[in-house]
This record gives structure tokens, C-alpha cells and sequence, in this order.
């Protein structure tokens, strides 16, 4: 993983796949064991989101296909 500062502020993640993947069930086994932990089910419906969001950008026809 890396994570790039913008200038703008902030902080960016750049990961492999298999990076996001194991994030994600990390988060999962870590929120069903502590469900009180508003912190990680923030961060794990951030990381969903983004999954979600890249799977989307995937799997969606581009403008140059068509």
C-alpha cells in the first residue's frame, strides 16, 4: 500500500486488490467481534464503499467501448 499526501489536504491509500480484500475482512471479523466499535464500522463502511465504488468503475461499459 501507499498513501499519497495531496497538497490539498488529507491523505490517499493506493493498494493492490488483494490489499483492499484483506482490509475488508479484517474489518468485518473485527466489527462482528466488537460491534460497539463505532470507529471500525465507520472505516469498514468507508472501505465498502470505496469496493463498491471501484467495482462500479469496473464493471460499468466506458464511453470509448460504445
Amino acid at each position: 500500500m501507499h498513501v499519497i499526501y495531496p497538497s490539498s489536504g488529507g491523505a490517499v491509500a493506493v493498494m493492490e486488490i488483494k490489499e483492499a480484500v484483506m482490509i475488508e475482512a479484517s474489518l468485518m471479523y473485527y466489527v462482528a467481534a466488537n460491534p460497539d466499535s463505532s470507529l471500525a464500522v465507520r472505516m469498514l463502511r468507508d472501505v465498502v464503499d470505496a469496493s463498491e465504488r471501484v467495482e462500479g468503475a469496473v464493471s460499468a461499459p466506458s464511453a470509448a467501448s460504445e
